[in-house]
C-alpha cells in the first residue's frame, strides 16, 4: 500500500472528475511485455541570508560504490542525492567518525521546521540532500528549507501554491529534493514538477506532470511523496496511487522541465484491457520511491508497488504483470530492457517499493554486477544487474512471515501485515564486509477480504476500495505490538550473516560508511550506530521523537555530521508527532530527549517508554525475552559494563524463553557464554549448562556474534558467565533469577528496576 496515498477527504472532488475518465482513457497509451503560500521564495523570519551556490565540479560516489569515478554535480564531502550516490548504495566515504570515537558524537543542532512555520504539518519522512555546507530538506505538503549545515540556522524557505489544499490529502508526506544544473527539483502532491534556485529559494519553473503522463492528475489518484533523481541533467519521477486503481508510471524531464522521452514507460497495460478489464479500479503498479541509476551503463531500475484492488486478485485475473516488480530501462530513452517479476496474483498488498540497490559484490567466490531489492512481504531478491538472471530469490528477512490466502468473509491473520516488511525504508551496500544492511518492519493485520461483487459494483475510477471490510490496512490481532529489526544479509551466500531485533518497526533505512558502521533510526526515536560487521549496537541517541527517514552524512569544515529528520508517521509507532531535522557530530551536546509515547492516545509531549529497550525487551513470541550480551572492548572482564552480577539482574519469569546475543567487543580475547547455577554468591565453576541450550555452541572471536536460546526450567539464582578461561572468577557475569511464572520478567541495572510492560507483547 502506498505510504503516500491520499485521505477518503478528496472522494466528492473526484467522483467530480469522473466524467473526464473516458478522454482520460483514450489517450492513455503506453507497453506491455512479458520479457524481460506563493510559488516565490518565502524569506524566514527575519533571514537575509542565501545559500551557497553548489559546487559544479565533479566528486567521487563513495568508496565502494559502482559509480565512484562517475561525474557528478556534487563533491565528496557532500550528500548530493536521495541515497548518496546514483547507485542508491547510501554509503559515505567519510570516517572520521570511528567505532572508536562514535560513542563521542553529541547533537550539535536542531531545526523544528514547526517553529519556523506554523503551517507546517506533523511528520517527517524527508532525505535531506547538503550540497557545498547547505542542507535542503522538505517537510510535509511540500514546504522547503535551506539550513546552513555547520549552524542550523535557516537560510531561506520555499512554500509552494496550493498548500492549503494538501491538508485534505490524508497522509502528506514528502521525502526530499533532487540537485542539478544549477537547481533542485521538487514534485507536489497535486501532481507538478517544481524547480527552485537553491540560492534564494526562488521558483524557476512548475509544470504539470499530466502535461507529459496523461491522465497524471490527483482528480484520479496520483499523488506526489517520493524525491526526484537527477542524473545527467535528466530529472526522473514516477508518482503514488496505486490505491486508486492509477496507471503506474516513470516519465523523464530534461531540467529546463520538457519532457525528455517520447512517451512514459506504463508499467501496466491501458484501462480496460487485459487484467485491467473487469473493474474499473484495476490497475496500480505504481513507482512511488526513487529510480536508481547505474552511472556505468546508464541503465535506470525501479520498484513497482502492487495491483489494485490490492485484496482481491480475483478482480484481476492472473499475475497482473510488472506490478510487484523489479523493471530495468536505458535512461535516455525509457525503454525497456528487463524485468522481474517478485510476486504474482498478490492477495496482501506486498509490493515493491523500496528503491533498489546497483552494485558490484562477491556472489559464490566471484565478483558480478548486481542489482537487489527487498519487498513488503519482507523478502529480498538479487538478479544480474545487466540480463535480470535470478542470483537470489526470497530470502526471508523476518521473524514471522505466514500469509494465508484470502477468502470473502474469513478473518485470517497475517505476518507481515501490509505495512510491514521493506517499504520505502532503503537499504544499503558495504562492500568491505560484502553485506546489504536492512531496516524491516515486524508487523501483523487481521485482514477479512470483500465480497468481490460487492466491490466490482460499486466501484468508480479514483475510488479507494482495497477490498477489505472495515478497514483499509485490516487490524492489529489481540497481544501483538509491531516492531522491527536489522539484518545483514551475505550477498555471497544469500543468507542473513546477523540480525538484531529493535523496539518498533524500521521505516526510515540504513546509511553506512566506509568504516564499518550502519547508522539507522527508529521508531522509538532512537538513532543508533551499529557495527556493519557484527550487528553490535554501539552507540544510540533518544532524540524525542519517531524516525522515519534516513541519515545523510557529510563534512564541513573537517567535521563529519550526521543528518537526520525526526517526526515519524502516522503509519507506523504512532508518529507524525514532530517536523524537526537533528544533526550530530563527534563532541556535540550528549543530553538526550525523553523517548516519544508509543500509545494511541493523542499526547502532545514526549514521555517515557514503559518497555525497557537497552539489552533486555521482549522477543517475538509469546513468554519469550530477548538480551543483549556485550562484552567490553576495554578489555577488562565486564559484561554489559558491569561487574560481578552485582550491578545487572535478570529477572525471568518459569518457563518462559530466553534468546540471548553475545557480542564479543573484547579485542584481547575469544569468548563464550553459558548459564549455570550461582554457589555462594558466585557462578558454579563446572561450566555445564544449567538448561538445555544455554550456552553458546562456538567460541566467538574478537568482533564477532553468536546466539542461543533456552527455557527457564527451573526457579532458582543462576549466572550468565564467560567461559573464557579466568574471566567469570573475575566478574564477568551477570546475574539471572527465575521466579513464578505469575511474576512479570524485569531488569535491575544498578539502582534501577525496570518491568516490562506484557501487555505489548506478541500473540499466545
Amino acid at each position: 500500500m502506498d505510504v503516500g496515498r491520499f485521505g477518503r477527504g478528496r472522494l466528492v472532488a473526484i467522483l467530480a472528475a469522473v466524467a473526464g475518465v473516458g478522454l482520460v482513457i483514450a489517450l492513455a497509451t503506453g507497453v506491455f511485455s512479458s520479457k524481460s503560500g506563493s510559488e516565490v521564495g518565502a524569506q524566514g523570519p527575519g533571514t537575509t541570508t542565501t545559500a551557497p551556490l553548489p559546487s559544479s565540479g565533479t566528486g567521487s560516489q563513495g568508496a565502494g560504490a559502482t559509480g565512484r569515478n562517475v561525474p557528478t554535480p556534487f563533491g565528496p564531502d557532500d550528500w548530493g542525492t536521495y541515497g548518496g550516490s546514483y547507485t542508491q548504495t547510501r554509503q559515505s566515504p567519510l570516517t572520521l567518525v570511528a567505532k572508536d570515537n562514535v560513542n563521542r558524537l553529541g547533537r550539535v543542532f536542531s531545526v523544528d521546521f514547526r517553529r519556523l512555520d506554523r503551517r507546517v504539518p506533523l511528520g517527517e519522512q524527508s532525505f535531506p540532500i547538503v550540497i557545498n555546507s547547505a542542507i535542503y530538506v522538505t517537510t510535509g505538503s511540500n514546504f522547503v528549507f535551506a539550513i546552513d549545515g555547520r549552524t542550523g540556522k535557516e537560510l531561506w524557505e520555499f512554500v509552494p501554491s496550493g498548500t492549503a489544499i494538501f491538508k485534505n490529502y490524508g497522509v502528506n508526506p514528502n521525502r526530499g529534493l533532487a540537485y542539478c544544473d544549477g537547481k533542485l527539483f521538487m514534485a507536489t502532491l497535486d501532481m507538478r514538477l517544481i524547480s527552485i534556485n537553491p540560492r534564494d529559494g526562488k521558483q524557476i519553473k512548475s509544470v504539470d506532470i499530466s502535461a507529459a503522463v496523461p491522465g497524471a492528475r490527483p482528480e484520479y489518484g496520483y499523488s506526489e511523496t517520493q524525491a526526484p533523481i537527477c542524473y545527467k541533467n535528466l530529472v526522473l519521477i514516477g508518482a503514488a496511487g496505486s490505491d486508486y486503481g492509477v496507471r503506474g508510471f516513470v516519465e523523464a524531464y530534461h531540467t529546463d522541465l520538457t519532457p525528455a522521452w517520447s512517451t512514459p514507460y506504463w508499467t501496466v497495460p491501458p484501462w480496460g484491457t487485459q487484467w485491467r478489464s473487469l473493474i474499473a479500479i484495476a490497475g496500480g503498479g505504481t513507482v512511488w520511491n526513487p529510480v536508481t541509476i547505474d552511472p556505468l551503463t546508464d541503465i535506470a531500475y525501479f520498484s513497482v508497488a502492487a495491483p489494485s484492488p490490492q485484496y482481491i486478485p480475483a478482480l484481476r485475473p492472473g499475475p497482473d504483470p510488472r506490478t510487484n516488480s523489479l523493471v530495468a530501462v536505458d535512461v535516455f530513452t525509457g525503454k525497456q530492457r528487463w524485468w522481474q517479476q517478485q510476486l504474482g496474483a498478490d492477495s496482501w498488498s506486498y509490493g515493491t517499493s523500496q528503491p533498489p540497490l546497483v552494485y558490484e559484490a562477491t556472489v559464490l567466490g566471484k565478483k558480478r554486477k548486481i542489482v537487489s531489492v527487498g519487498t513488503k512481504e519482507g523478502v529480498w531478491f538479487a538478479y544480474d544487474a545487466a540480463t535480470g538472471q535470478v542470483i537470489h530469490r526470497s530470502v526471508n528477512l523476518l521473524n514471522h512471515n505466514e500469509h494465508p490466502r484470502l477468502s470473502p468473509g474469513k478473518a485470517v491473520v497475517v505476518y507481515p501485515g501490509s505495512i510491514g516488511g521493506l517499504n520505502y525504508s532503503p537499504s544499503s551496500f558495504d562492500p568491505a564486509t560484502n553485506f546489504v544492511i536492512n531496516s524491516q518492519a515486524e508487523t501483523a493485520s487481521v485482514l477479512t477480504q470483500d465480497d468481490p461483487s460487492k466491490v466490482a459494483k460499486n466501484a468508480v475510477l479514483g475510488d479507494v476500495r482495497l477490498g477489505l471490510q472495515g478497514s483499509e490496512f485490516g487490524y492489529t490481532p489481540p497481544g501483538w505490538h509491531d516492531f522491527g529489526s536489522i539484518t545483514a544479509l551475505d550477498v555471497n551466500s544469500g543468507t542473513i550473516a546477523w540480525k538484531t531485533v529493535v523496539p518498533e518497526p524500521g521505516r526510515g533505512g540504513v546509511t553506512t560508511t566506509a568504516n564499518g558502521l550502519s547508522f539507522v533510526g527508529g521508531g522509538d526515536g532512537n538513532l543508533r550506530a551499529l557495527d556493519t560487521k557484527s550487528g553490535s549496537v554501539l552507540w544510540q541517541f533518544q532524540t524525542g521523537f519517531q524516525i522515519a527517514s534516513g541519515p545523510s552524512i557529510y563534512r564541513l569544515g573537517g567535521k563529519q555530521y550526521i543528518a537526520i529528520t525526526t517526526g515519524g508517521t502516522p503509519t507506523s509507532s504512532y508518529g507524525g508527532t514532530a517536523a524537526r531535522l537533528d544533526v550530530f557530530a563527534l563532541g556535540g551536546d550528549q543530553t538526550q530527549s525523553l523517548p516519544p509515547v508509543l500509545t494511541a492516545a493523542p499526547l502532545p509531549e514526549a514521555g517515557v517508554i514503559v518497555q525497557p529497550t537497552e539489552y533486555f525487551g521482549l522477543g517475538k513470541d509469546s513468554r519469550t525475552v530477548t538480551f543483549q550480551a556485550v562484552t567490553d572492548a576495554s578489555g577488562k572482564p565486564l559484561l554489559n559494563g558491569w561487574s560481578g552480577g552485582k550491578k545487572v539482574l535478570l529477572t525471568i519469569p518459569h518457563d518462559w524463553t530466553v534468546d540471548v546475543t553475545l557480542a564479543n567487543h573484547d579485542a584481547t580475547s575469544t569468548q563464550g557464554l553459558v548459564v549455570v547455577p550461582v554457589s555462594g554468591g558466585r557462578p558454579g565453576s563446572s561450566g555445564t549448562p544449567a538448561f538445555s541450550g544455554a550456552a553458546t555452541t562456538r567460541p566467538v572471536p574478537p568482533g564477532g556474534v553468536a546466539y542461543f536460546s533456552f527455557r527457564t526450567g527451573k526457579e532458582g539464582s543462576y549466572a550468565l558467565a564467560s567461559t573464557a578461561p579466568g574471566r567469570a572468577a573475575a566478574g564477568q557475569w551477570v546475574a539471572i533469577k527465575v521466579v513464578g511464572a505469575d511474576r512479570p520478567p524485569t531488569i535491575t541495572i544498578g539502582s534501577e528496576t525496570y518491568t516490562v510492560d506484557v501487555t505489548q507483547g506478541r500473540p499466545s
